[in-house]
């Protein structure tokens, strides 16, 4: 992972119990998804990842993950500048964790699922992993998913898997 530039963005293989179950019954609906990713964040600095967990947004050494559980991906066009990171860092980083997203995401598949509709993202100010990348993706000026629908993690994945993979 030495080649990795601000702005790419690291998906993290998923692991224990939580996973299992919810993966499972998340593959029900995204049946298309590879169960793989589960967990995901930014490149900062060469040695830096945004990530937002428990504890919500902040900054995190990458050697806290293993090099075989992560696949990365180059969205952006260009790497964005150190000051348009610090910018949404400045923003962004201690901001609470969204637990409300999985009962919210729960509804956004029945709905897809049962009428084929979306429903609309809710603006507020937790993230999720997915959440946080997808609105820094969104500010550094090329959108991931929709900044109003609610986000989806194999939605998110798949837009991912389509375009410039960078292979580990």
């Amino acid at each position: 992972m030495k080649e990795l530039l601000p702005g790419d963005i690291l998906v993290f293989k998923g692991g224990g119990l939580v996973f299992e179950i919810l993966s499972r019954i998340l593959k029900l609906f995204a049946w298309d998804w590879d169960r793989w990713g589960w967990h995901t964040g930014f490149v900062v600095c060469g040695n830096q990842l945004c990530e937002s967990i428990a504890c919500g947004i902040c900054l995190s050494p990458l050697s806290k993950y293993k090099v075989e559980n992560t696949r990365v991906y180059r969205w952006l066009d260009t790497p964005p500048t150190n000051e348009k990171i610090n910018t949404f860092l400045g923003s962004h980083l201690g901001k609470r964790y969204d637990v409300a997203i999985y009962l919210w995401s729960g509804l956004q598949y029945l709905f897809r699922h049962f009428w084929n509709r979306r429903i609309p993202r809710l603006l507020d100010d937790r993230f999720t992993c997915w959440e946080n990348v997808s609105e820094f993706c969104d500010d550094m000026g090329k959108p991931v998913m929709s900044r109003y629908d609610c986000p989806m993690l194999p939605d998110m994945l798949k837009q991912l898997e389509a375009h410039r993979i960078i292979p580990t």
